[in-house]
């Protein structure tokens, strides 16, 4: 699936996450979900850009277009 830029508003939150290493519940399109401090914007080529999550299980890269839902904890 080619990735969808996300709105300015939005990445602007995800800015805010990583500069406060926020904790956050991620819903995806998939209906899966991730839980994990925000620790960095990354641009992975092809794929778009992501927001890179330490969880429990390691770094996790999710990627911006496919993520419905956050919640702050």
């Amino acid at each position: 699936m080619t990735y969808q830029p996300i709105a300015c508003g939005d990445y602007d939150k995800y800015e805010l996450w990583c500069m406060h290493k926020s904790f956050l519940r991620i819903s995806l399109e998939s209906d899966e979900q991730l839980e994990g401090k925000a620790e960095t914007l990354k641009i992975l080529n092809p794929d778009g850009e992501h927001l890179i999550l330490a969880t429990k299980k390691g770094e996790h890269a999710v990627r911006l277009d496919l993520i419905k839902k956050v919640v702050e904890l």
